[in-house]
């Protein structure tokens, strides 16, 4: 079974003001200087989301922070195999062939975390 964080931002804290409203994990973002609570989510808690589920899968982090010459999902998938990520690398490879080229790294990162989750891609 996966460790990566599920797709809620609920399962995650709010980051504190001004960003966020600093509600703990499990609880609803609130507004208004927490007197109202959100039908939503504030930005901040969806970025610590996301940045959660990317810090749980060692290669998707690896692409993530290498920085801007990673623009690519084949510079991701090189960056991989040169790191000993062979069979996350060849996934990758094909996914883009699949995808006709047309893969970037932002894309070959979120697919790297639903290969982790155990998804089709």
């Amino acid at each position: 079974m996966s460790t990566t964080p599920t797709s809620s931002p609920r399962t995650v804290p709010c980051p504190p003001s001004p960003a966020g409203c600093g509600a703990p994990a499990g609880a609803s973002c609130t507004s208004h200087g927490g007197t109202r609570e959100r039908h939503n989510f504030h930005r901040a808690r969806t970025a610590a989301l996301e940045a959660a589920r990317i810090a749980a899968v060692p290669a998707a982090k690896l692409v993530a922070d290498t920085g801007a010459w990673v623009r690519h999902g084949k510079h991701a998938a090189d960056l991989l195999d040169k790191n000993g990520f062979t069979v996350e690398a060849e996934q990758l490879r094909r996914a883009v062939s699949e995808a006709n080229g047309h893969m970037s790294a932002k894309q070959a990162i979120a697919f790297l975390v639903d290969q982790a989750q155990g998804g089709e891609g």
